[in-house]
């Protein structure tokens, strides 16, 4: 492809330059590995000799041997993760620069090469190339050739920015040099979204819009959601703010780190390799589950859990129920459960609590039956002097001071009187007390909210979610906290698992990332006026994405008919085949069926496509199809092919997506119609309608 900007001839100092920075890079590798090879022989000295001596070792001498080695072995680990990055910038050396005159010296012309991260002359120690997170950097990325400025640690450096340019390396060898105007030039983009869907999500760094990158190093204090439509780079921008806040707030950070909680594990293994490639990997996205099993692990609660797998958790959003009947009383339970009216049933009965958890009775101080405590005076002691602190904290405070007043000191005195205390709250674990709620005519009078719908089914997500919130109240447990968390998906986040968010991540900055027409688990309602109603952190800020930058125009426009909306109503930037739509009769037997598909992949494969989805409704006709065409052999070796629900394509792209009865009559709800948006959403360059004769 010819960039209308191309510089043409190489020159020769950009090729010099090019060189320069290969050797930097190849001095840097040597070191590092003299480096890590020292540390190893030390790891291994050291454990031979913690071996041999082991008998004649003190224990301070161990515990000495053992911290050494420790640090040592993370010197190690890091070593390796640097030689790893040099190998990686050794094929790409830098993707951009930058020529300027700064007003302080109007002199003197700098000029800019951008990388994934920091390199320095080993002898001079000056920048050879610059992270592309750096301040200066930013230029690049927001401002047109003229007069700029970027805001560097010391103030604002205003400028004139003389030229933009972008490079172009093939196995670290300079192919092109290209003056830009915008960082996304329309050509370059256009070349950059055209190439196939990697195996990983798609690093867009060298192709970051203005808008993009603005939300990438803006304000992180508060609240923060990004909502777009499908394609926008919600997710990419979000992992790129992530992998900004590490470079730029490390010393913020201190021990809380930065979350990042996926909707499942296919997008977690999706997501993997985003932040290593952005220059930073100290960072593991886990479950919305992992999080909600960490609260439940000392409540009481482990056994909702256990019943609680991914696909129970999927089955009870109705999206694999085995009949309409049960599938409408699944949506109908969880509508319930993911609203406020669900959460506010939980805080009320948290304040209901606070009056009535403690049932005092009078009790004996000893075993031994010496002395009493009316209930009168445990009730003062728990419901007010204790009143600041936590419900299920206060019993032992209680234990404390009924000690500490009648002057009592054996541990067996004291176990007995905590037992005593305990046993009379209405509950000792929040399991136990969300049990008892439905159960409690007193509490469901007073909150004047009707249950029934909430007792369909006791088993869902939303119900461990409950208990967390009450363990989180009731015992405000140490789990840590977190600098920032990053949370996508947003519009399939119930309002109790946002309350659950609240309480886990008290004072913490948040990142949301969602899009209302993929809310493919029945969530209705704007999703960012629920977080912001629910999470009281300010300030408060909401970016609005509104171009795909995924798929072509013509699937765009496809897609938004599904949604009922005009062509052209979501911006798109390139052109490409319209949607196939395919007939395929429903009594099609297995070795039609494997002819079917092995034409569509051989298609996908003469095209030059390297990924290909076959999308379905749900997982059971997603194992089906998988099965059939592994028993039939008809997945080329050098097509990667992906059977998948459209519950879990969600965040997901491919080359060419397959839809599997799109003319179910399912996709013809107002939640069927947006599980059908979010799975055509999913295909960059081919989208296949495979319909019912």
């Amino acid at each position: 492809m010819k960039f209308k900007n191309d510089i043409g001839e190489l020159d020769p100092a950009e090729l010099e330059y090019a060189e320069r920075t290969h050797k930097a890079i190849r001095a840097a590798m040597t070191a590092e590995l003299a480096a890590s090879g020292h540390r190893k022989s030390q790891i291994l000295e050291q454990r031979k000799y913690f071996s041999d001596y082991f008998s004649e070792l003190k224990d301070d001498e161990k515990r000495d041997l053992l911290s050494n080695e420790a640090l040592d072995t993370r010197s190690y680990l890091s070593s390796m993760d640097h030689l790893r990055k040099l190998a990686r910038q050794e094929q790409e050396p830098y993707f951009a620069g930058l020529d300027y005159v700064d007003d302080i010296d109007p002199e003197e012309q700098n000029r800019v090469y951008i990388s994934l991260e920091t390199l320095r002359d080993p002898d001079t120690y000056e920048i050879i190339t610059y992270d592309w997170r750096a301040p200066i950097c930013s230029m690049y990325y927001e401002c047109e050739p003229g007069r700029a400025y970027f805001d560097a640690p010391a103030g604002r450096v205003n400028v004139d920015l003389l030229e933009k340019r972008r490079y172009r390396f093939k196995r670290g060898k300079l192919q092109k040099v290209s003056r830009i105007s915008m960082p996304s030039d329309d050509e370059i983009l256009t070349e950059a979204l055209s190439r196939n869907a990697g195996e990983h999500m798609r690093i867009i760094v060298e192709s970051l819009q203005k808008e993009q990158h603005r939300i990438v190093r803006d304000y992180i204090e508060g609240i923060t959601v990004i909502s777009g439509c499908a394609g926008s780079g919600k997710t990419s921008v979000a992992l790129h703010k992530a992998a900004y806040i590490l470079y730029g707030f490390r010393d913020r950070m201190k021990d809380n780190g930065l979350a990042i909680i996926s909707p499942n594990d296919i997008f977690s293994e999706y997501i993997s390799t985003v932040l290593p490639d952005l220059g930073e990997d100290n960072i593991k996205p886990y479950l919305q589950e992992d999080l909600l099993a960490e609260v439940l692990e000392d409540a009481g609660g482990v056994n909702f859990m256990s019943r609680l797998d991914e696909a129970e958790k999927i089955g009870e959003f109705g999206l694999e129920a085995e009949s309409n009947e049960e599938s409408e009383a699944l949506a109908i339970c969880r509508e319930h459960k993911s609203a406020d009216t669900f959460r506010q049933l939980i805080l009320k009965y948290v304040e209901y609590l606070k009056e009535h958890l403690f049932v005092p009775q009078s009790m004996a101080l000893t075993e031994e039956q010496e002395g009493t405590v009316s209930a009168e005076t445990l009730g003062y002691l728990f419901y007010t002097l204790f009143e600041d602190v936590p419900l299920f904290k206060r019993t032992a405070l209680v234990r404390d001071e009924l000690c500490r007043k009648y002057n009592i000191h054996k541990d067996t005195n004291k176990a007995y009187i905590l037992a005593a205390l305990d046993s009379m709250l209405r509950g000792q674990t929040a399991a136990e007390l969300y049990r008892q709620m439905y159960e409690d005519r007193d509490f469901l009078e007073e909150c004047g909210i009707d249950v029934a719908p909430f007792l369909l089914f006791r088993n869902m997500f939303e119900d461990a979610c409950a208990v967390g919130v009450l363990h989180l109240i009731l015992a405000e447990p140490d789990l840590g906290g977190a600098f920032y968390l990053i949370c996508d998906e947003a519009q399939d986040l119930s309002c109790i698992f946002l309350e659950l968010l609240r309480r886990r991540f008290p004072g913490c900055n948040m990142l949301f990332v969602g899009d209302s027409d993929q809310a493919v688990f029945g969530n209705t309602g704007d999703f960012t006026e629920r977080i912001k109603s629910i999470l009281p952190r300010r300030p408060f800020k909401r970016y609005v994405l509104e171009t795909n930058y995924r798929s072509t125009a013509q699937i765009v426009d496809y897609s938004a008919a599904v949604l009922g909306r005009a062509p052209g109503s979501i911006r798109s930037v390139r052109d490409g085949e319209a949607p196939i739509h395919v007939k395929l009769d429903p009594h099609t037997d297995n070795d039609g069926l494997g002819r079917f598909f092995a034409s569509l992949f051989a298609d996908a494969k003469a095209a030059g496509y390297e990924s290909f989805a076959v999308i379905t409704r749900t997982r059971a006709a997603a194992d089906r199809i998988k099965r059939l065409c592994g028993a039939t052999g008809i997945i080329p070796a050098d097509l990667r092919t992906f059977f998948l629900p459209v519950y879990l394509a969600k965040g997901l792209e491919f080359d060419a997506v397959a839809v599997l009865g799109a003319d179910d009559d399912y996709y013809e709800s107002e939640a069927g119609r947006l599980a059908l948006y979010t799975a055509c959403t999913r295909a960059l360059h081919r989208l296949v309608l495979i319909e019912k004769e």
